[in-house]
């Protein structure tokens, strides 16, 4: 796609992830967290009990959310052309998909199948979408709409979402399987409320760089800008990485009092990511541009600036280490609130001041400043509650 095309489905596409995120992520972290938990306890009916309670949740909010969605298309219908509404219709109809996909594989992550848990939303899906894509354009020889785009993530998220419910009824043990599910509704709202607070602002300081970006700069300057975005997530891949496979073992170590454990886990999944963070930041610094020119276009050769800028957020925020999981993982997730809370007040108020002002480079540097206050302030939570050392190197709390 060029530039304009692009920036409409990288629109259509935030939307879409302003509407799933907050109900995948207050109900991912819960579900790993109590399927954890009631693996460590060795409680098969919890476990069965937060499978049940969690998808019937995801179910109803799916519904709803796609519910007012469409009647939101619908009052404003007028002033949507064809391809708008293709790309409306389907993203929405994407939205369910990822939060219950997403569910399994925490399921999963929390019963420790940490490959079968990762590879169906993190390889699977896109690895279907670009072999769609590419059988479309290099097989069919057709050129690809925003449209059409987005319907092809929705095909790759429902035959995703497929794989994933096989994969946890094969790893599921027998005696959650033949278990009566016990649940506790009351606990379990009282913390899905804050786990999604916490996903609705890593929604509001991820996204609200594009969206603003889109009320002042048109949809080729979107477009470029959103593939900036993307690059610069790729020096954050190490601690995205750490935190699928380690975020179970948090709360599973908390659950046994083990914080000696604990913490070298920690120091040495903050040792790797830092390693790879470092690179990957040296290679966007050095080859930013040629990388932008060669994978994407000449056309998007003008994203290096807002790039940079990114990097050095990303680098910042990979240095802090799991920060929000430990927090998450142990009951503290209150904490994170308050901590994200902060950032994306201050993400929305820079947004809005630096990109009319600086345009893509303004919105990159919101971002990346919200980015960095929000790592400080989990940073000093985690040391504040856990007394746990969430940096690569360092003195043990008690020291300090």
């Amino acid at each position: 796609m060029g530039p304009e095309t692009y920036g409409v489905y990288a629109y259509a596409y935030t939307l879409v992830w302003v509407l799933a995120r907050p109900l995948v992520g207050g109900l991912r972290n819960l579900v790993l967290r109590e399927t954890a938990r009631g693996a460590t306890r060795e409680e098969p009916a919890w476990i069965k009990g937060i499978w049940r309670w969690s998808g019937l949740a995801a179910v109803a909010a799916g519904l709803i959310l796609v519910l007012l969605s469409l009647l939101g298309v619908g009052l404003f219908s007028d002033q949507l052309t064809t391809t708008d509404w293709g790309v409306v219709v389907w993203g929405v109809l994407l939205v369910p998909l990822i939060a219950l996909g997403n569910l399994r594989g925490a399921a999963l992550r929390g019963l420790r199948r940490m490959i079968a848990g990762i590879s169906t939303e993190l390889v699977l899906q896109p690895a279907l979408f670009l072999t769609f894509v590419a059988v479309w354009l290099f097989v069919l020889q057709i050129r690809l709409s925003a449209s059409l785009a987005m319907a092809l993530q929705v095909l790759a998220a429902a035959l995703a979402f497929s794989a994933g419910s096989w994969l946890l009824w094969r790893h599921t043990p027998t005696a959650v399987k033949t278990a009566k599910p016990r649940m506790s509704h009351r606990a379990w709202l009282a913390s899905a409320l804050p786990f999604t607070l916490i996903a609705g602002m890593g929604v509001v300081n991820n996204r609200t760089d594009i969206l603003v970006l889109g009320l002042f700069q048109d949809s080729g300057q979107v477009g470029i800008y959103r593939v900036a975005v993307q690059a610069a997530t790729l020096t954050s891949l190490g601690l995205q990485a750490a935190n699928l496979v380690v975020a179970p073992r948090f709360a599973q170590l908390y659950t046994r009092g083990d914080f000696a454990r604990l913490q070298r886990v920690v120091t040495l999944s903050a040792r790797g990511v830092l390693a790879f963070s470092a690179i990957a930041t040296a290679f966007f610094v050095l080859f930013g541009q040629p990388f932008l020119q060669i994978v994407f276009g000449e056309s998007y050769a003008t994203g290096y600036t807002p790039l940079l800028i990114l990097v050095i957020g990303q680098f910042i925020n990979s240095s802090a280490g799991s920060v929000g999981f430990l927090l998450n993982m142990t009951g503290h997730e209150q904490d994170t609130v308050k901590g994200m809370a902060i950032a994306a007040a201050l993400n929305v108020m820079l947004n809005l001041v630096l990109v009319p002002l600086l345009g893509t480079p303004g919105a990159a540097l919101a971002t990346s400043l919200s980015m960095i206050v929000w790592n400080v302030l989990l940073w000093w939570a985690v040391r504040k509650r856990l007394g746990i050392n969430s940096l690569a190197f360092g003195f043990p709390s008690s020291q300090i």
